[in-house]
């Protein structure tokens, strides 16, 4: 499991790199990482990224709506035990296939085209968590 240092290293890099940025696109590769159903992950496109920051060993990436809404939404990820934040300025256009076979459980587009991040876990016990919510304190291990 990534220790509190490096899950703050995650926080302030990804934090550097998309504040600011629209969220263009959400790919889902494993549906056991999804925690909550409503509001749905596409919920987060069009998004501008708020700020990314940490809750303990959690991340929190705030949104802003686009017509600033005044509602932001949270994307929390626990990386658990294998998990880790992937970012490419050259993400594949083509979505990850869903339940494949590969480490790739969620993908975010930020920013320009092919900018962005995949959220991976290795091995073979899948305990990666990832929750959309309007306030991080709904997320019951929080």
């Amino acid at each position: 499991m990534p220790e509190l240092p490096e899950v703050t290293a995650i926080a302030d890099f990804l934090d550097e790199r998309m504040a600011g940025l629209p969220i263009r696109r959400v790919d889902v590769a494993s549906l056991a990482v999804l925690k909550t159903a409503d509001p749905p992950y596409t919920a987060l496109v069009g998004r501008t990224v708020s700020s990314v920051g940490r809750i303990g060993k959690y991340l929190v990436i705030t949104t802003a709506g686009v017509d600033d809404d005044g509602e932001p939404l949270h994307l929390v990820i626990h990386l658990s035990r294998a998990g880790w934040v992937r970012w490419s300025e050259n993400l594949s256009p083509t979505p990850p296939r869903p339940g494949g076979k590969g480490p790739i459980a969620l993908r975010v587009h930020a920013g320009l085209p092919g900018e962005g991040f995949d959220v991976t876990e290795a091995g073979t016990q899948k305990r990666l968590a990832v929750w959309i919510v309007t306030d991080p304190l709904d997320v019951e291990r929080i």
